[in-house]
């Protein structure tokens, strides 16, 4: 059995208050019995910057394993810049074996646009590294394959090939999860036949109603996802802090 914290969104833009969020949750996830892995699905930095991704891997522990990918506000560069930095392969798609599982780090973003591509190189990277996995996999990306239901989200901030990874899903009865994030909220959903589990937002949550205006709450706790992995099976549950914890 594995136990694994997924974060998202952190978008780190050098402010203490986004830090201070962001560092809160690591907090909780430091006090839990158990982690096994760390991850965080996409928008480390708000603008791309050297400095907020020195900042966002300064903040991760050094006990447990981790892997993060790229989000719509990322830059290629400066983040392989960071992972070599971190003594990461400077890759924007990567793996992370556990005991028994592999977790596919998949790069969905475009530099500079808000709406994902798996473009050809993570798709056959991630077909590679399916194929060879021992046990069970999980696929992680930024965009979440399906819609949300948010019509911003879903009308510019989609994936716009989910077929793709559908494709493999189906070709490969050992994918057992898609863990993603983006949308700054938690949700489940399935997706070609497994669960599509969509960690909630660091430094904002989105606010219930396709058409609120302002669009996120950024007053909103930050929270977490914290999978328990089991063969193929997987418990979830959301986490959010108290105002205390901040």
């Amino acid at each position: 059995m594995l136990t694994i914290a997924h974060l998202s969104d952190p978008h780190l833009d050098l402010s203490p208050e986004r830090t201070r969020r962001l560092a809160a949750v690591l907090r909780q996830v430091d006090t839990l019995p158990r982690v096994d892995a760390l991850l965080v699905s996409g928008d480390l930095a708000d603008h791309g910057l050297a400095e907020e991704y020195a900042e966002f891997f300064a903040e991760l522990p050094s006990e447990i394993p981790w892997l993060v990918t790229a989000g719509n506000h990322d830059l290629t560069g400066p983040l392989t810049d960071a992972l070599s930095a971190a003594g990461m392969t400077p890759s924007s798609n990567a793996v992370l074996h556990l005991d028994g599982l592999s977790i596919i780090g998949l790069d969905s973003h475009t530099d500079g646009r808000d709406d994902g591509l798996l473009n050809t190189t993570a798709v056959d990277f991630a077909r590679e590294h399916i194929r060879a996995a021992p046990g069970p996999v999980v696929v992680m990306l930024h965009h979440p394959p399906v819609p949300i239901g948010h019509h911003i989200v879903d009308e510019h901030f989609a994936l716009t090939n989910p077929d793709d990874l559908e494709s493999l899903i189906r070709e490969n009865p050992n994918v057992i999860a898609v863990f993603t994030g983006h949308v700054h909220a938690a949700f489940t959903t399935t997706f070609a036949g497994v669960p599509v589990l969509g960690s909630p937002g660091i430094v904002s949550t989105m606010r219930l109603g396709s058409r609120a205006d302002p669009i996120a709450n950024f007053d909103a706790m930050p929270g977490f996802a914290l999978h328990t992995i089991d063969g193929q099976n997987i418990r979830t549950v959301f986490h959010y802090l108290h105002p205390k914890d901040l």
